[in-house]
C-alpha cells in the first residue's frame, strides 16, 4: 500500500514549500525481494507413545485418547495414594478440588479448545484409568494454636522460615508412617500468605483470613515472597516424600474461571509424574543416550558473596532426572569483567564423571552419547577436564545453547514453523522450538518465535543430531501438558533447581528431581 501527500491548492500560505511524500511497502514484499537466502529444514515432531503404545505428537490429546504410557494394556489400573498438609479449611478445599479433577470438565467456549482441550477426569475410568487415595491418616491439620510463634513474630523472612518448618514437619511426619501417601498436597491457604507479606503488629492469625490475592489470568506469576517460600518449603521437605504445593486460589475452585480444563491438567500430570506414574514416552526412545545440563547459583542469598556452586541435570530419554552437586567455584565480577565463572580441568572432570554416574545408577548401563548443555562458553581447561570424564563414551556433544536475539521470518505472510533448523556450518546452528504448530494450528504467544542458538559445538555430535536432541528434549517436561517448552529440559529447570539447592545451605541434596519442581 502507497501512500502520498497531495498537493496543496495554490493561494494557501506555504503552497510553495517542498511536499513529503510518506511511502510503505508490506513487510511481506520486502520478505519475498529479500536476496538473503539461508538453507533451512524442518524436523519431523518427536512421536509420544501412550496406553496400549499408541502415539500422538501432542501431550494432551495422546492423553486423553489412550490413558498415560504406564497403563500399558487397557485392563490396567493404577491407585496412586495422596496426602495433604494445611490449615483445616484447606484441606477440605483441597479435597473438593480432587474431588472436582475427578470428573470431566468442560472448556470455556471463550478459549481456543484446540490448544487448551476439555479435560477427561482423573479417575479409575478410561482414559487415566487410576484411583486417587486419599485417607485421614495422611491429612496433617494445621491449627490456630500452631501459629502461636508466628503470630508474635514481625519478621516477615522468620515468619517465612517458621512457616517452612512448621509444613516440613508434618511432611516428615506422614513419610515415616507404615504405609504412607506417594505425593504430598502442600495447601497453602490465604490466611498462610498473609504471614508471609509484610503486615503490621496488629494482623493475627484471625484477621488474615480476609486477605486475596489477584495473580491475573494466565498463568499465575506467583509474587517473590510466595515464591521464596515454596522454594524454602521444597528445600524443607528434602529426603521426604515429594511435594506439590496448592496455592489458597487454587484450592477454591476451577469453575469459574476462563480457562477451565487446563489448571486441572496441569495438577494431575504433575501427580501423575510424581507418584510414579510414566504419563508418555519419545517413540524410539533409547536407554543409553544421556542428557546433562549445566549451571550455576549463588552458595548463599547474599549478593556479595563470590562463591558459586555447581550442578548438573542429568536427563535420559525415557523422562528419568537427577540432581547432582558439583564443587564450588570463586568468581569476583568486579574482578573478572564480564568474563563467565568456569571450572578448571579436574573441578570439570569431577562434575561430569559424578553426572555419568548417576545416569548408569538411574538406569543400570553406562551410556553411549552424552550431550552437555550449559549457557556460557567453555574454557580450554573445562573441555580437557570434561572430554578426559568422556574417554570412555563413543559418541559426545559439549554444547553452549543460547541466544543472541537473531530471528529469521519467511517470505509473504507464512509463520515460522516449530521445528525448524538454520545450520551455519556442520556443527553450529539456529533451532525454532517455538513457532507455529500445524496440529494445533497455531502457536502460542503473542511474540516473533525466537530460536535457540548453538553457539559452540565440541566433540562428535552434528548440528543436525544437535538439533534433533533439543526438539526432543522439549517434550521431555513430564510434569506439564504443554505442547513442547520453549527450552530443553536439560536448562528449562535450572533456575528451580538452583533456588531450591540455595535454600538447602549445608544440608544433603535429593538425588531425583521430582523434589525440585
Amino acid at each position: 500500500m502507497r501512500k502520498s501527500y497531495l498537493p496543496r491548492p495554490s493561494g494557501i500560505p506555504g503552497s510553495d514549500n517542498p511536499r513529503r511524500v510518506l511511502s510503505t511497502v508490506p513487510l511481506e514484499i520486502d520478505l519475498a525481494r529479500s536476496s538473503s537466502r539461508f538453507h533451512c529444514w524442518q524436523l519431523q515432531e518427536p512421536e509420544l507413545l501412550f496406553g496400549g503404545g499408541h502415539g500422538c505428537v501432542d501431550p494432551r490429546t495422546g492423553l486423553a485418547a489412550y490413558g498415560p504410557f504406564g497403563l500399558a494394556r487397557p485392563e490396567d489400573k493404577e491407585q496412586f495414594r495422596v496426602g495433604i498438609v494445611g490449615t483445616p479449611d484447606s484441606i477440605e478445599k483441597t479435597l473438593k478440588l480432587l474431588d472436582e479433577i475427578s470428573h470431566p470438565i468442560e472448556q470455556s467456549l471463550s478459549v481456543d479448545c484446540v490448544q487448551h482441550p476439555s479435560f477427561p477426569g482423573l479417575n479409575s475410568q478410561e482414559p487415566f484409568r487410576v484411583h486417587l487415595v486419599t485417607q485421614r491418616q495422611w491429612h496433617r491439620p494445621l491449627h490456630q494454636k500452631d501459629f502461636r510463634a508466628v503470630n508474635e513474630c514481625r519478621d516477615t523472612n522468620t515468619r517465612r522460615w517458621l512457616l517452612q518448618e512448621m509444613f516440613g514437619g508434618e511432611v516428615r511426619a506422614i513419610s515415616e508412617l507404615e504405609y504412607p501417601p506417594q505425593v504430598i498436597l502442600c495447601a497453602v491457604s490465604d490466611a498462610i500468605t498473609h504471614f508471609l507479606k509484610t503486615v503490621s503488629p496488629n494482623d493475627d492469625f484471625q484477621t488474615a483470613s480476609n486477605g486475596e490475592i489477584q495473580w491475573g489470568s494466565g498463568k499465575p506469576a506467583i509474587p517473590t515472597e510466595f515464591r521464596e517460600f515454596g522454594t524454602g518449603l521444597k528445600a524443607e521437605c528434602i529426603g521426604s516424600l515429594p511435594t506439590e504445593i496448592i496455592w489458597h486460589q487454587e484450592t477454591s475452585t476451577i469453575v469459574g474461571m476462563e480457562d477451565r480444563a487446563t489448571p486441572a491438567w496441569n495438577l494431575s500430570l504433575s501427580l501423575l509424574h510424581k507418584a510414579g506414574l510414566e504419563p508418555w514416552r519419545v517413540q524410539n526412545a533409547t536407554r543409553d543416550s544421556c542428557y546433562i545440563g549445566l549451571s550455576l547459583y549463588r552458595g548463599t542469598q547474599e549478593e556479595s558473596s563470590h562463591t558459586l556452586k555447581t550442578f548438573a541435570h542429568v536427563v535420559t530419554e525415557l523422562g528419568d532426572g537427577c540432581v547432582v552437586e558439583g564443587p564450588a567455584v570463586a568468581w569476583n565480577p568486579s574482578q573478572e569483567g564480564n568474563k563467565a565463572p568456569h571450572l578448571d580441568e579436574g573441578q570439570a572432570n569431577k562434575l561430569l564423571s559424578d553426572a555419568i554416574a548417576a545416569f548408569e545408577k538411574t538406569v543400570g548401563s553406562s551410556p553411549r552419547k552424552v550431550v552437555v548443555h550449559k549457557s556460557t562458553s567453555y574454557s580450554d581447561a573445562e573441555r580437557r577436564g570434561f572430554e578426559n570424564a568422556l574417554r570412555d563414551v563413543p559418541q559426545f556433544g559439549l554444547m553452549t545453547i543460547g541466544g543472541r536475539g537473531i530471528f529469521f521470518l519467511r517470505p509473504g505472510r507464512k509463520p515460522i514453523l516449530r521445528g525448524t533448523a538454520v545450520p551455519f556450518d556442520e556443527k553450529l546452528g539456529l533451532v525454532f522450538a517455538s513457532g507455529y504448530v500445524p496440529f494445533l494450528r497455531g502457536y502460542s504467544g503473542n511474540k516473533i518465535p525466537q530460536p535457540l542458538e548453538i553457539i559452540e559445538n565440541w566433540g562428535s555430535i552434528s548440528f543436525q543430531q544437535a538439533a534433533r536432541d533439543l526438539i526432543l528434549l522439549t517434550k521431555l517436561n513430564l510434569n506439564s501438558c504443554e505442547f513442547a517448552a520453549d527450552l530443553p529440559v536439560t536448562l528449562s529447570r535450572c533456575q528451580e533447581i538452583a533456588d531450591v539447592l540455595q535454600a538447602l545451605g549445608r544440608r544433603e541434596p535429593a538425588t531425583d528431581d521430582r523434589h525440585y519442581f
